[in-house]
């Protein structure tokens, strides 16, 4: 899988994608990333991305041309062509954007090359979303300074379902979300500590039973902080736990 981060601030990535295990998949070449400075195209002298907004008000704007520039030399075609590939997709960082959940980062680990714009400032000029088949995307109800962030927790959610990337992937299949719900608590040694033990089912063997401990335990969890899930996966938070 290979990705393309397009970025106002190239030098973001450098190191972040290269720590723990996306440093390590990226050695075994499990994934190919390729960072592009947006304002190498730029068609004046002062590499100009951004300008004002039509209309007044304050803020700035990323203008459509350098964007629409650097997606045409990347190979996508627009809209107007009526080519649809399932195995590349172009993600904008946006706060108007769907938001990113599980569902999201399996569908995407499923393509061949996923293409991110971070956006900045008030947003893109909309026309590029009318010139091109993109996926808005927010991580969150909040504010950032910039996209980069944004691009950075998609890229770790989506590379960490690579087949290869996790010394085990049934540890990505237990993961909290992956259901639509949250993870069971979890504990390790000792198994004692200042009188708090762990509970015992998970001592005793009994893989069976360990599995619905942890279902009935995730449930509960889910249902006392993410009721918004617990909801959205079919329980009646009334009356199940």
């Amino acid at each position: 899988m290979k990705f393309e981060i397009v970025t106002l601030f190239p030098d973001y990535f450098e190191l972040s994608m290269r720590q723990s295990l996306l440093g390590r998949a990226l050695d075994k070449k499990l994934f190919e990333i390729e960072i592009i400075n947006l304002r190498d195209f730029a068609t004046d002298r002062h590499r100009s991305v951004d300008d004002k907004p039509f209309g007044g008000g304050g803020g700035m704007v990323l203008m459509v041309e350098p964007i629409d520039r650097c997606l045409q030399q990347l190979g996508y075609q627009r809209r107007e062509a009526g080519v649809v590939d399932d195995d590349e997709r172009i993600v904008l960082t946006s706060a108007a954007g769907e938001t990113f959940r599980q569902a999201a980062a399996v569908r995407y680990s499923l393509c061949q090359r996923l293409t991110i714009i971070c956006g900045h400032y008030l947003g893109v000029d909309e026309r590029l979303l009318q010139l091109y088949d993109i996926d808005e995307v927010s991580i969150g109800d909040f504010i950032l300074t910039g996209g980069e962030p944004a691009a950075a927790a998609m890229v770790d959610a989506v590379v960490r379902l690579i087949p290869g990337v996790l010394g085990n992937f049934e540890s990505a299949l237990d993961d909290s979300h992956m259901e639509g719900t949250l993870g069971a608590p979890c504990y390790t040694r000792p198994a004692v500590y200042e009188d708090l033990t762990v509970p015992e089912v998970l001592l005793s063997g009994d893989h069976k039973a360990i599995e619905t401990y942890r279902r009935r335990q995730a449930a509960a969890k889910c249902r006392e902080v993410r009721p918004d899930l617990f909801r959205a996966a079919g329980f009646d938070i009334d009356n199940d736990a």
